[in-house]
Parts: structure tokens; sequence; C-alpha cells
């Protein structure tokens, strides 16, 4: 009987997974959701002043991805800091380039573009690559923070930078 659980169907995939996150995020470790997702954890402060703590967790049915879907398979959450706390904090303009699940309460960084993510029998996005998206976002986000950047370059320029 086939798992629903990618990890246990494709252990080459998830071999080259745990290489890519040892090689590029040895600090991360990982983990297993109580409903059997896998998911990294670690912390990463790309600009040297904020740390980020992220969980970067799998879909179970990884690698694909749906018209539209941005993250494809892979979501980059902010344990700390917490992106739907910083939304309350900044008030109406909203934060761009994140989505919601779960009624609002968990906040995810766009880490690619439903176009761009790989979900293939030969090559997959990893979250490897998602972090180091979710490290470009944390960067522009944190200079537009900071008023290095305008909110009109974060917002539509993200892919430039």
């Amino acid at each position: 009987m086939k798992s629903i659980y990618w990890y246990e169907n494709d252990k080459q995939l998830f071999q080259a997974e745990v290489l890519a996150m040892r090689k590029f995020y040895p600090s991360f470790k990982l983990m297993k959701l109580p409903d059997g997702r896998l998911y990294w954890r670690g912390k990463v402060n790309p600009l040297g002043d904020t740390v980020w703590d992220l969980m970067v967790i799998y879909d179970n049915d990884h690698p694909h991805t749906q018209p539209g879907q941005y993250g494809g398979s892979i979501d980059v959450y902010p344990v700390s800091p917490n992106l739907s706390a910083l939304q309350k904090q900044l008030g109406s303009t909203p934060i761009p380039h994140i989505y919601y699940k779960n009624g609002g309460e968990e906040a995810y960084i766009c880490t690619v573009r439903p176009n761009e993510f790989q979900a293939s029998g030969n090559r997959s996005s990893t979250a490897a690559s998602c972090i180091a998206w979710a490290c470009k976002w944390i960067c522009v986000f944190e200079l537009w923070l900071n008023g290095d950047i305008p909110f009109e370059e974060f917002d539509t320029n993200i892919h430039k930078f």
C-alpha cells in the first residue's frame, strides 16, 4: 500500500532534500508535525540585524504545484518575528508577498511563483531553495521597514532584487 507521505514514497528525493539542507543550512533541524508532515526549523539573519526563526513545512504530497499556488508544496512560516503580529502593527498597509492559512492565523512567505516551482519526476524545488527565496524576501522586507526602499518597489519588483 502506498503511503500518503512523500518521504516514504520517494526516498531518493528525501535524501536529496536532506543533503541540500545539510550543505546550505546545516543549523536547521528536520522534525515531524503530529499530522506526519516534515519540516525544517532554524534561524537566519540575512541582513545581520533581526534573527528570523523559520519553519519550512512540506505538504504530505510534495512535490506538487497547482495553478495560482505560490510556494508550491513547501511553505516558509516565520515563527519569530510573527508576520500576523507585524501586520497588526503596520495597520492598513498590507505586507506584500505573504499568504495566510487557517483563517488568517498562519502567515507564510511567498517563496516562489507558481510557474517557477519545480515538481517533476527528475527535478523538484527544495526546502533549501525556498529558504534562499525567503531570505531574499526578508532582506527586501527589512529594507522597506527601514525606509530604504519604497512600498511600491517591495510590492511590485521583489523578483528584480
